[in-house]
């Protein structure tokens, strides 16, 4: 099934990584409420080095592994997968539609409670799993209509390009960065067992898959700061511009 006879649904793309960054004009104090006012619960793990400015709170949420990173010039909230031991593929956060939910629940009440700052940036790695090399190239030929790369008989193609664009939102003279990188992905896929007579191998295969990473980001050529009352609205634009690369591929 696809949605505009070319590429498949959106949800067909799962998230390795994704997260939302923050570069603060001023230090930041590491002493922040911002987990237990944003969460409404204490981080299961917190790690804080005051002296370095650098500060870690990290729980589950939503069946994901969320994270506040603070460190000198950013602050990061990400979520990963949750890693399981009997895992034997690649874990991910499942389909695209559902982490830009669940994370923009966490960035967004939270961008009221955020320090005044020079740049936003929205980033994700996805994969779009496939049978094999060739069919993996195939695919990422529909998502490079316009580049119209020959790719029969290919490998190690990597193809990275930003595609700005002027910001919808009522922010005079912001523009967004739209940096996207595509290649095929093909990793081993190891079982490792204990056992008496100690640990054992066992090669499960390749897995393959096309791989979309994306760096949504505002232009650090702006002027002063990014107006506080805009913010919500700049992050969405970000994540939709994200929807938008990985549901048409690279347009301008």
């Amino acid at each position: 099934m696809t949605t505009n006879g070319s590429t498949p649904p959106l949800d067909a793309w799962q998230v390795e990584s994704m997260r939302v960054t923050v570069f603060p004009s001023d230090v930041v104090p590491v002493e922040q409420s911002w987990w237990d006012d944003t969460i409404g619960v204490p981080a299961e793990t917190v790690t804080s080095r005051s002296k370095a400015g650098q500060y870690q709170a990290e729980g589950d949420f939503e069946a994901r592994r969320l994270r506040l990173q603070i460190q000198p010039g950013r602050i990061d909230w990400s979520v990963t997968p949750i890693i399981k031991a009997e895992d034997e593929l690649t874990p991910v956060l499942g389909p695209l539609p559902d982490v830009l939910t669940s994370l923009s629940k966490v960035v967004s009440p939270w961008l009221s409670l955020a320090p005044e700052m020079k740049r936003l940036a929205f980033g994700a790695t996805l994969l779009q799993p496939v049978e094999n090399g060739p069919a993996g190239y195939a695919l990422i030929q529909k998502y490079l209509h316009r580049l119209h790369p020959d790719l029969d008989g290919a490998s190690d193609f990597f193809y990275q390009i930003n595609r700005p664009r002027p910001s919808g939102t009522q922010v005079p003279g912001l523009r967004i960065n739209r940096l996207m990188r595509w290649s095929v992905q093909v990793a081993q896929r190891m079982a490792l067992t204990l056992g008496g007579g100690g640990a054992v191998t066992r090669n499960l295969g390749e897995e393959t898959a096309c791989r979309l990473e994306l760096d949504i980001n505002t232009a650090p050529d702006f002027p002063g700061l990014l107006p506080a009352e805009h913010l919500t609205v700049i992050l969405h634009e970000m994540m939709e511009f994200g929807r938008e690369i990985a549901q048409k591929g690279d347009v301008r």
